[in-house]
């Protein structure tokens, strides 16, 4: 059978490598879910981008139809300043515009979605170093009542923690045997 005490420093030992451990894991999740959060701000630019570039083929698109029916309207003798004529140029430009805004709108919400999602990821980050905190306090503050239980499953005998006071049985106190150099 193990020495109390021994078996105590074991869960002691046992007890801050599981607390380092919750803490970088904390910490390891948190760094992830900021990498994510930055993809995500960079999707959401690239979304914006890629809408304003379609918007602008769009509107280049219609002022080539725009040029196309001209050029038709034209060949076939109609008059390029009479009401007919204006209201198809009218009608469209306003059709072209109306689908580069469209497109840009359709970006914007793909972007809206991105950032909140890289909002997510940060409140995530968060929660995750917050979890990896509390995670290694906990462990610290039980830690101590473990290596009590240990110490006396093991049949360590008085109180390991006693200053000043002997008590009988071998490695009663923890403390003067880690300064007589029993471990």
């Amino acid at each position: 059978m193990c020495e109390p005490t021994m078996l105590a420093a074991a869960a002691i030992g046992t007890g801050a490598m599981q607390a380092y451990s919750q803490y970088q894991s904390g910490k390891f999740n948190a760094d992830v879910a900021n990498q994510n959060a930055k993809l995500n701000e960079a999707a959401a630019d690239d979304s914006i981008n890629r809408g304003n570039a379609e918007a602008a083929k769009q509107r280049s698109r219609a002022r080539q139809l725009a040029g196309t029916q001209a050029a038709t309207m034209s060949a076939n003798g109609v008059d390029l300043g009479a009401g007919g004529a204006l209201d198809i140029f009218g009608d469209t430009a306003a059709m072209g515009e109306l689908d580069a805004l469209t497109v840009m709108n359709n970006a914007s919400r793909e972007a809206y979605g991105y950032k909140l999602q890289a909002a997510n990821d940060r409140l995530n980050a968060k929660m995750s170093r917050r979890q990896g905190n509390i995670g290694a306090i906990g462990t610290i503050l039980t830690t101590p009542l473990n290596a009590w239980g240990a110490y006396k499953v093991a049949g360590g005998t008085g109180n390991p923690l006693s200053f000043g006071s002997e008590t009988t049985g071998t490695g009663s106190n923890m403390f003067k045997n880690m300064r007589s150099g029993i471990f």
